[in-house]
C-alpha cells in the first residue's frame, strides 16, 4: 500500500464500513425482535439464527478493526507491516463473510425446496452456485491469509468467480420464489387479504436487495482500473454479509405481522410461513 494514497484506496471501503455498521445495528434490532416474537420456533432454527448472528458480530468487529488498523494505527507509519500487508482483521472478515453468505443462501435454498414441493433440479442448481461461491471465497481467504497482499483480494480471479456465483445464486432464488408464488400459479389472484402476495413481496424485495449488492460487486470487479480502482469493490464487499443477514432476519420477522393480520381479519389459526404445502 502506498502511504500517500491510503485515503483514495480505502475510501470506498470506509464508506461501505459505515453503512455496514448501520446495517449491523438494524440486524441487532431484528434479532432481538425475533427472539421476543418467535419463542415457539424450533431449537434447531433458533440455534442456526444465533450462529449466523454471531458470525455477523465477528464480521462487524473485523471490519472496524481492519479500518482502525489501516487509518489510525498505521497512519503515517512506514513499517513493512503497515505499507505492504493487509491487517489480519481483513482475513477474518473475508472468512466470516463467506460463512454468512453461504449460511443464508442455504436458508433460502431450504425455503425454495419447500415452496417448489421438493424440486431437486432447482434446489440443486441453487446449492451448486452457493457452494461454488463459498469454495472460491474460502480460497481467496486462504490466499490472503498467506500473502496478506491487497492484489490477491481485489485482483485475483478466485474472488471474482465467488462474486459471480453468489450473484447467480441470488438471482435464481429470487426468480424461483417469484415464479412459484405468483398469483396466477397459486390461484390467489383475488384472495383478500392476500397473505401469499405479501409473502412473495417480502421474499422478492429481500432477494433483490442482496442481488443488487452482489451484482454491484461483480460489476466493479470488471471495471476496476489501476491500483486505486481495484479498491472500489471494497464498498459492496463490506456490505455483502450484512445485507444477507438483514435479508434473512426480515423474512423471518415478517411472519409476525402477516400472522397477526390474518388472525384479525380472518379469525383463523396462523399458518406457517413460508412452508406452504398447498402450492401447486
Amino acid at each position: 500500500m502506498v502511504a500517500n494514497s491510503v485515503e483514495l484506496m480505502w475510501g470506498p471501503g470506509v464508506i461501505g464500513c459505515m453503512i455496514a455498521t448501520a446495517f449491523y445495528g438494524i440486524a441487532f434490532g431484528q434479532y432481538i425482535f425475533y427472539l421476543r416474537s418467535f419463542p415457539q420456533d424450533s431449537k434447531r432454527l433458533k440455534l442456526f439464527i444465533m450462529v449466523v448472528f454471531c458470525l455477523g458480530t465477528i464480521h462487524e468487529y473485523a471490519l472496524i478493526g481492519m479500518y482502525w488498523s489501516i487509518l489510525i494505527s498505521c497512519r503515517r507509519s512506514m513499517s513493512l507491516e503497515c505499507t505492504t500487508k493487509l491487517p489480519w482483521q481483513m482475513v477474518l472478515g473475508v472468512f466470516m463473510a463467506c460463512w454468512i453468505v453461504f449460511a443464508v443462501q442455504c436458508f433460502y435454498a431450504h425455503r425454495v425446496w419447500i415452496i417448489t414441493e421438493y424440486n431437486r433440479l432447482l434446489t440443486g442448481i441453487i446449492c451448486a452456485f452457493a457452494t461454488t461461491a463459498f469454495v472460491f471465497g474460502m480460497i481467496t481467504g486462504g490466499l490472503i491469509s498467506y500473502t496478506r497482499n491487497p492484489v490477491d483480494l481485489f485482483g485475483k480471479k478466485w474472488c471474482q468467480v465467488s462474486a459471480v456465483a453468489g450473484a447467480m445464486c441470488d438471482i435464481l432464488i429470487t426468480g424461483t420464489v417469484w415464479w412459484f408464488l405468483r398469483p396466477a400459479r397459486t390461484g390467489n389472484v383475488r384472495s383478500k387479504p392476500d397473505y401469499l402476495h405479501k409473502l412473495t413481496q417480502i421474499f422478492v424485495n429481500m432477494g433483490l436487495f442482496t442481488c443488487i449488492v452482489a451484482i454491484a460487486m461483480v460489476a466493479l470487479y470488471q471495471i476496476q482500473d489501476g491500483n486505486i480502482g481495484q479498491f472500489y469493490s471494497a464498498l459492496p464487499g463490506s456490505l455483502l454479509a450484512k445485507t444477507y443477514l438483514n435479508s434473512m432476519m426480515a423474512v423471518l420477522n415478517a411472519r409476525k405481522s402477516i400472522r397477526e393480520q390474518q388472525q384479525q381479519e380472518v379469525g383463523c389459526s396462523p399458518m406457517e410461513l413460508p412452508t406452504i404445502p398447498t402450492i401447486r
